[in-house]
């Protein structure tokens, strides 16, 4: 895995944290990932690592069990990396986690999204 396959995983991985209610459009067949989140994966993709093909990124994707390895073998892909490089991640995490609104929250980024971005946050320092 390298730095770009990282971050668009750990993106996807806030559009895939369960909520009981999501206000937009699901994808087909997902209990939790938006069409809103999946575009602005998709405008993170183009803008940021275009170098990632789908398919690359949907094979590791689904290499991992469950969710908490996924984002551990990210963070250790990431620590290396240039403080800046990490603070794009962490944006590209709150964007997609903004694209959508779930379970009545204030604001679109919820409780449980920003606490998935902040454990990353934590990791990475």
């Amino acid at each position: 895995m390298n730095p770009d396959l990282a971050l668009l995983i750990l993106s996807w991985q806030v559009a895939c944290l369960y909520h009981d209610n999501e206000d937009g459009k699901l994808l087909p067949g997902s209990m939790s990932a938006t069409q809103a989140e999946s575009d602005m994966l998709d405008k993170i993709h183009d803008e940021l690592t275009p170098n990632v093909s789908w398919d690359e990124f949907n094979d590791t994707y689904a290499r991992f069990s469950s969710a908490k390895d996924r984002a551990s073998a990210c963070v250790e892909v990431l620590k290396g990396q240039p403080v800046e490089y990490k603070s794009q991640v962490l944006e590209s995490m709150l964007k997609v986690a903004g694209a959508s609104h779930e379970n009545d929250n204030e604001i679109n980024i919820s409780p449980e999204e920003m606490n998935f971005i902040q454990q990353i946050r934590q990791a990475l320092e």
